[in-house]
């Protein structure tokens, strides 16, 4: 039987043992409604004279939170201050599916 999931959401599963002396916690998420929207606004996004393309404020990624979390876990919270460590990651070819826009950041 499969379970429904909320989209967007982070589930938690929790499996163990006949003895339960082992377990396992796994963690996941449907990701594929972000990145089919950050897909739709990267072939929408137009060209750079476009008012309100440039400067500050403007989005260029959306990362699901399950990646958000090993991105976290990867860099012991580096990435959470360090600015062009994100940049780093946001503009890693690897990572592409988690842009808005087709410009480097």
């Amino acid at each position: 039987m499969s379970k429904k999931t909320e989209p967007n959401m982070l589930h938690t599963t929790f499996h163990s043992s006949a003895d339960e002396e082992e377990f396992t916690i796994n963690t996941y998420q449907d990701a594929a409604p972000i990145l089919e929207e950050n897909k739709k606004s990267y072939n929408n996004y137009g060209d750079l004279l476009t008012p309100g393309k440039t400067g500050e404020g403007v989005r260029v990624a959306s990362i699901p939170l399950n990646v958000w979390t090993q991105w976290m876990k990867e860099t012991n919270g580096a990435i959470e201050k360090d600015h062009s460590l994100m940049k780093k990651y946001l503009n890693d070819p690897d990572n592409k599916y988690f842009r808005t826009t087709p410009t480097r950041v």
